[in-house]
C-alpha cells in the first residue's frame, strides 16, 4: 500500500468516527475492502462490542481510540481467513471437543458458571455466539496451519533443559506478567516505536497499550501472561525481571522476531518438589508456543503483503 493510500484511509477512518453520533450509526457503510472481502462501519462497532465485553479496560478509552484497535483487529481476522480459506477446503473437520473445550475455559476465565450464563450475557449485549466460536475457530485453524508449516524448524534442546530443572533448588520464583510483544521494520525506527509504545502505556494503560501494539496472541487477552514460573523463563528475560520493581515496565527484550515489554505485576516465591519429567514438559511446551508465535507473526507478515486493501 503506497503512503497516499494510507493517509487516504486514515483520512476515511477519521470521518467513520461520525459513525458514533446518533444519526449516523444505523447507516452501515463500506469502510475498506479487503482483496474482495468487505468491512463495513456495523462491522466496527459489532467488534468494539466485543473487545469491550473481554476486556474491561478498553471502557476507559475513548470511542476513537475503541474504533482504531477494532478496525485493526477486523483486519487481522479478515486476513488469516481468507488465507485459511485458501489453504483448507473444510474448516467443519475441527476437533469440535477441543473447540468446546476453548469455549469453557473462555467463560470460566470471565467468570461465568456455565455455557448457558455467558451465552445469556453475550445476547444481552447484542454479541453474537457464532462469531465468538467462528474467532476462536479461525485461531485454531491458523495455529495449526503454522504448526504444520515450521514444526520442522522448531529448535528445543530437550538436554539442556533437562539439566537445568535437575539443578533447581526446592523452591521456585514465580512472577505475574504482561507482555506487549512487537516489531520494527528497520533499526532506525527502534526508539520512536518504543516511546510510541510508552506513551500509549502511560496514558491508556498497559493492557490497552497490549491490545494496539502486541502481536502475540495474548494480545486479545491484554497481554495477560497470568503466573510463570521462572524455570521456564530465559537467562535474559530473568535478569530483566530481577532488574525491575512490582508494577515497573521493563526496557525492549530482544526476542526471535521481535522485541517484548514486560510488567511484573507480583511476585512470589513457593517450595516446589520437583517432578522431573512433568517441569520439562511444561517448558518445552512452552518454549514451543513461544517460537510458533514468532513463525506465525512472520507468516501473518508475508501474507498481509499479498493482500490488497482499499478505501472505497
Amino acid at each position: 500500500m503506497n503512503s497516499k493510500m494510507i493517509k487516504k484511509i486514515y483520512i476515511l477512518i477519521l470521518l467513520a468516527l461520525l459513525i458514533f453520533s446518533k444519526s449516523i450509526a444505523l447507516e452501515n457503510k463500506i469502510i475498506l475492502k479487503i482483496n474482495n472481502d468487505i468491512i463495513t462501519s456495523i462491522d466496527v462497532l459489532n467488534e468494539m462490542s466485543y473487545l469491550k465485553f473481554f476486556n474491561n479496560s478498553l471502557t476507559e478509552l475513548k470511542d476513537e481510540e475503541i474504533y482504531k484497535i477494532a478496525l485493526q483487529s477486523i483486519i487481522k481476522f479478515k486476513i488469516k481467513k481468507n488465507e485459511i480459506n485458501k489453504q483448507v477446503k473444510n474448516t467443519s473437520n475441527i476437533n469440535e471437543e477441543y473447540l468446546n473445550l476453548l469455549i469453557e475455559n473462555r467463560y470460566k476465565q470471565l467468570g461465568f458458571k456455565n455455557l448457558s450464563k455467558f451465552k445469556e450475557k453475550l445476547d444481552y449485549q447484542n454479541i453474537d455466539f457464532k462469531y465468538f466460536k467462528d474467532k476462536l475457530l479461525i485461531d485454531i485453524i491458523w495455529n495449526e496451519i503454522i504448526f504444520i508449516k515450521y514444526k520442522d524448524k522448531l529448535l528445543i534442546n530437550e538436554d539442556q533443559l533437562r539439566k537445568k530443572l535437575e539443578n533447581q533448588k526446592n523452591y521456585e520464583k514465580k512472577y505475574k506478567l504482561l507482555e506487549i510483544v512487537y516489531q520494527i521494520k528497520n533499526t532506525s525506527e527502534a526508539d520512536k516505536i518504543y516511546a510510541s509504545i510508552i506513551e500509549d502505556i502511560n496514558e491508556l494503560g498497559f493492557e490497552n497499550a497490549a491490545l494496539k501494539h502486541s502481536v502475540s496472541s495474548t494480545a486479545s487477552n491484554g497481554g495477560n501472561l497470568g503466573w510463570v514460573d521462572e524455570r521456564i523463563l530465559n537467562k535474559d528475560i530473568l535478569e530483566t525481571l530481577n532488574e525491575i520493581s512490582i508494577n515497573s515496565i521493563s526496557q525492549p527484550i530482544r526476542i526471535s522476531g521481535g522485541f517484548l515489554i514486560l510488567k511484573k505485576e507480583e511476585e512470589k516465591i513457593v517450595e516446589s518438589k520437583i517432578n522431573i519429567e512433568e517441569e520439562l514438559s511444561k517448558i518445552i511446551n512452552y518454549e514451543k508456543n513461544e517460537q510458533l508465535n514468532n513463525f506465525s507473526n512472520l507468516y501473518y507478515n508475508k501474507v498481509k503483503k499479498d493482500v490488497v486493501i482499499n478505501a472505497p
